[in-house]
């Protein structure tokens, strides 16, 4: 059996990081700026990050969430505390787009709506619903084409007010800053009039910080510097520091009814141990400026 060849791929192979470094199979040491996917937060091998997962794997790796997990709670609690969001409510899982995935159909159950806005170039996931909203034709397939996504320009202020306001959306999804894109950034200006206008109308706003988060600009979300509040975050990659993990924080306002996400592993103890050690790290590193 083959891999099925859906990448193109570098040729190198890394097998062993320190920190920035990585070295390949051949012993070739590279520096480490593959910022693209901004998947490590804390460096490779952090001293913190092993022990507290190797001392967690030693104990119990995975449980279904059919069961108490403490350590998610925790990690809900050291998350709200950091990022500036203590009042909302936490639902984990294994990888940004299942994140997107969940934060795009939880707006669809809170308001009633099925219409999402999103922005030209948009980059949301490949899973069906992340994919619809990801704005690049070529990765999404008929069954995904279900006309439920309008993308309009960044930073069009005239654009968003016109199609907000009339009340058929679901949710405006937007990234803190577009990465895959080619790094564009929404204005203040325009994060601001985009937050009115879906407190006016009853709209779901989702600021998917999965590539733009956790502290990569300076503040533990790049929308923060704009001083708006989402209603729903999206994160993962740098969350785990690569260990497969995705989330969402949702408003107070979003209540939950049992059955409406779900996931088996998502959240499991492996994944909190590592998602505990970068929170760790970053506060007794004091890696960014803690959110107000």
């Amino acid at each position: 059996m083959n891999l099925f060849d859906v990448y193109p791929l570098w040729d190198i192979e890394p097998v062993k990081g320190l920190g920035c470094k990585l070295w390949d199979k051949n012993g070739k040491e590279y520096l480490d700026l593959y910022g693209g996917h901004a998947v490590i937060s804390i460096g490779h091998t952090h001293p913190t990050y092993v022990k507290m997962i190797s001392e967690q794997v030693g104990q119990l790796g995975f449980y279904s969430n059919s069961v108490q997990n403490s350590l998610q709670k925790e990690f809900a609690k050291e998350l709200g505390e950091i990022c500036g969001y203590p009042d909302y409510a936490l639902f984990l899982c294994n990888s940004g787009a299942e994140a997107n995935e969940n934060a795009l159909k939880l707006a669809s159950f809170h308001t009633g709506r099925k219409k999402i806005l999103a922005l030209n170039k948009a980059f949301h996931g490949r899973t069906s619903g992340a994919v619809e909203a990801t704005d690049n034709p070529k990765i999404q397939a008929k069954f995904n084409s279900n006309n439920n996504v309008v993308f309009i320009p960044i930073n069009d202020i005239e654009a968003a007010t016109k199609e907000i306001n009339t009340k058929e959306y679901a949710a405006v999804i937007i990234e803190g800053i577009q990465g895959v894109a080619g790094i564009f950034t929404p204005q203040k200006e325009y994060l601001k009039a985009v937050r009115e206008l879906c407190t006016q109308t009853g709209t779901v706003l989702i600021l998917d910080e999965i590539q733009s988060g956790y502290g990569r600009t300076g503040k533990f979300y790049a929308h923060q510097h704009s001083d708006v509040q989402a209603d729903i975050v999206s994160m993962a990659k740098g969350i785990a520091n690569g260990f497969p993990m995705g989330a969402i924080i949702v408003s107070p306002d979003i209540k939950p009814i049992h059955g409406m996400l779900g996931t088996t592993f998502g959240g499991n103890h492996l994944a909190c141990s590592a998602a505990l050690s970068v929170l760790k790290v970053i506060k007794d590193e004091n890696l960014i400026v803690i959110a107000a």
